[in-house]
């Protein structure tokens, strides 16, 4: 049996009895609920029903005989949250749906147990896609000023980041950073910057670049160090031919968080050539190499050397970096370029030598091994993919899936 269901034997157990001595010992002998009469002796065979049940590894037909054993009243609607919450965690979105709407409809509910029962059901709305139903809950509690409206901004949120309502997920962070409590949250401010970011994006692509500035000037009201916003303004000046203070934007995510060093290449190497700087690139990548070693990095290296200096000049770059650094992409760019060497006749080969087909082999094996291999990882959840998502699609985490920083032995 597992700590979990101990956990709710205990709180049902504990339940049950404050319901049961609530009712007096004088009146012990007959129980009501529901417009029925149930005697103290049934109330007891119901609970060791589910407590067998229980023993027996069947959760859930415990779970229900347990909440129909429990009287529903001021000591024990806690335990009835509990059991709905434990429903919904389990799947049970259907019948954690049931028992908050049967506490909602106890006439002499408590305000405060009112509030976080409708909490409690708007959540089970949220995990079972029901988010119209749920919206209008958290909007009432909002409306009302009850103290549970921050929690209901912080759902809201939720709702809004699903269908995609950036708008609307920015005007409930906004007011709910007034409260004290969330001013320097930074798992909101980390995600009101990204929902800026994505109608920034949206504006970009469309060619509203005016709209788009404005919205990474929000994103870094909401977060200074978002490296999301410093790329989408990178890319707003790139947009613009202003290629220097592009290479200085996305020289900043450099420094805001190396790890992501891989995202800025392509777009700084264009930048760099459109400048015909690339002896000033040049230099970038091996002050960058030396401080973190990237692999990334050095195949950005190599394929510069090559385009400046020859092939000869990336080989020899490559088997340096190799020496120190046990890395396969940078071992696959060393063989492609033998293997390009020996079609080009720079190196030669016998009429009976098979290394050339073997280095085509091998390097066959190589990109299918670096193809199936993932490139970023979750930090939350361990989600793994070869594609960076802000928002992780597993654990629903902004900010938590980074690139995989591999250390050489």
């Amino acid at each position: 049996m597992t700590a979990m269901y101990l956990f709710l034997l205990l709180a049902v157990a504990v339940g049950w009895l404050l319901g049961f001595f609530s009712n007096g010992f004088g009146n012990r002998r007959r129980w009501h609920r529901r417009g029925r009469g149930y005697n103290a002796d049934v109330i007891f065979d119901d609970y060791f029903i589910g407590l067998n049940y229980l023993l027996n590894d069947e959760p859930d037909e415990a779970i229900d005989t347990f909440i129909k054993a429990l009287e529903i009243n001021s000591e024990t609607v806690e335990t009835h949250l509990a059991l709905g919450a434990l429903l919904r965690r389990r799947g049970k979105t259907d019948k954690a749906i049931k028992v908050h709407q049967a506490l909602l409809a106890r006439p002499s509910l408590q305000p405060s147990f009112a509030d976080s029962v409708r909490l409690q059901l708007a959540l089970d709305f949220i995990a079972a896609g029901l988010l119209d139903r749920a919206e209008h809950l958290l909007q009432e509690l909002i409306n009302e000023g009850s103290d549970a409206r921050w929690d209901a901004l912080a759902h809201l949120i939720t709702i809004y980041q699903t269908e995609k309502e950036w708008q609307q997920a920015i005007a409930c962070a906004t007011r709910l950073l007034t409260n004290p409590a969330y001013r320097k949250h930074g798992a909101v401010r980390g995600a009101a910057a990204h929902h800026c970011c994505e109608l920034g994006e949206r504006h970009l692509e469309v060619g509203q670049r005016a709209e788009a500035r404005d919205m990474v000037r929000q994103a870094r009201v909401f977060d200074r160090g978002s490296v999301r916003a410093t790329l989408l303004q990178a890319r707003l000046e790139a947009s613009g031919s202003r290629y220097r203070a592009a290479v200085k934007g996305l020289r900043e995510v450099q420094d805001q968080n190396p790890a992501f060093i891989g995202l800025i290449l392509p777009l700084l190497r264009d930048c760099h050539i459109r400048l015909d700087a690339e002896a000033e690139y040049e230099t970038f990548l091996r002050a960058v190499l030396v401080d973190t070693g990237s692999p990334e990095v050095a195949t950005e290296l190599a394929g510069l050397l090559q385009r400046r200096h020859g092939a000869a000049a990336a080989a020899v770059f490559l088997r340096q970096y190799l020496h120190s650094h046990n890395e396969l992409q940078a071992l696959l760019g060393l063989l492609n370029l033998q293997l390009q060497d020996r079609a080009t006749g720079c190196t030669p080969e016998s009429d009976n030598d098979s290394i050339g087909p073997d280095m085509a082999l091998l390097c066959q094996v190589l990109e299918s091994q670096l193809a199936g291999r993932p490139t970023c990882r979750c930090s939350h959840c361990g989600y793994e993919s070869r594609k960076l998502n802000w928002l992780c699609p597993s654990c629903q985490h902004w900010d938590t899936i980074k690139p995989i920083v591999e250390t050489a032995p």
